[in-house]
């Protein structure tokens, strides 16, 4: 047993004092090599993609069945035709690694002196890695014909919360459709500065620490707090904003104004994400 805890104790120590000093790699152990970044970010995109293809496809064909229904067979989804989602996925890995030893020594004294000696040091390390991937789609590339299908339902979901998960795209829809159905609120239209927006972000922490302390006749050594500790902090940050296509511009972007909007809210991710990093020092 205690050769099981020496193996344990120099496993985390090797662990704890290599977190900060290297570039953070954006899978764990024991996938966390060239090709498990790659898989993970094409699993990521894939899962993403299925997401959207299958939120759009319901949307409209949704909205072609009640038509079918209404007195005046109109459609509301008809103004998707000319729109297009902008998707912007944002890793932030960070690594942090502290070691702070101390020690307290008390010399031979007469029995009625009291004197003690102590000290202590700390030493910390921190990187950070952010790496941003934007990938553009028209509905029209998003729109699943009849008998079409695309399917995530493989993919290993270990990696991120972002892969097979329900994201609620749904609702971003139903929120602008439907008070156009009850005739609260007019539908888009074309050209008009109209943008819909969804952002979600996951947030996963791991730490640990390692303390051992040594107790000697006349000093003490790693009494009070952490000899080693180590953390990392994995934020997986999804953006998509839905838009008009810039006719002008061939329909291979979004007007300008979803455009603004979308690379505002990649600004305020990033100064977020900037200062809980700098508060969780």
């Amino acid at each position: 047993m205690s050769a099981i805890r020496i193996l344990l104790c120099i496993f985390l120590t090797t662990a704890l004092v290599g977190c900060g000093t290297v570039v953070p790699d954006l899978r764990e152990w024991p996938e966390n090599d060239h090709f498990g970044a790659v898989d993970l970010v094409r699993i990521i995109v894939r899962s993403v993609e299925c997401e959207l293809k299958h939120t759009v496809t319901d949307v409209i064909n949704t909205d072609a069945n009640q038509a079918k229904m209404r007195a005046n067979h109109r459609y509301f989804t008809e103004f998707l035709n000319n729109w297009g989602a902008e998707v912007a996925l944002t890793f932030t890995i960070v690594e942090k690694s502290g070691f702070n030893p101390n020690a307290t020594w008390l010399p031979a004294s007469p029995a009625s002196a009291i004197f003690s000696l102590s000290g202590d040091a700390s030493l910390s390390a921190q990187a950070t890695r952010i790496q941003k991937l934007n990938i553009f789609y028209t509905m029209k590339d998003l729109y699943l014909p009849k008998g079409k299908d695309c399917d995530a339902s493989g993919e290993d979901p270990s990696g991120s919360f972002l892969i097979r998960n329900d994201l609620k795209l749904r609702d971003v829809f139903d929120a602008r459709i439907l008070p156009a159905i009850v005739g609260i609120a007019n539908l888009p239209g074309e050209g008009q500065k109209n943008v819909l927006s969804q952002q979600i972000t996951f947030q996963a922490v791991i730490g640990g620490s390692l303390t051992p302390t040594v107790l000697l006749t006349r000093a003490s050594v790693n009494t009070g707090g952490s000899f080693l500790s180590g953390s990392r902090d994995r934020t997986h940050d999804l953006l998509i904003t839905f838009g008009p296509l810039d006719k002008p511009a061939g329909g291979k972007s979004l007007i300008a104004i979803a455009e603004q909007s979308h690379f505002t809210s990649q600004i305020n991710s990033g100064v977020t994400t900037g200062f809980r990093a700098v508060l969780s020092r």
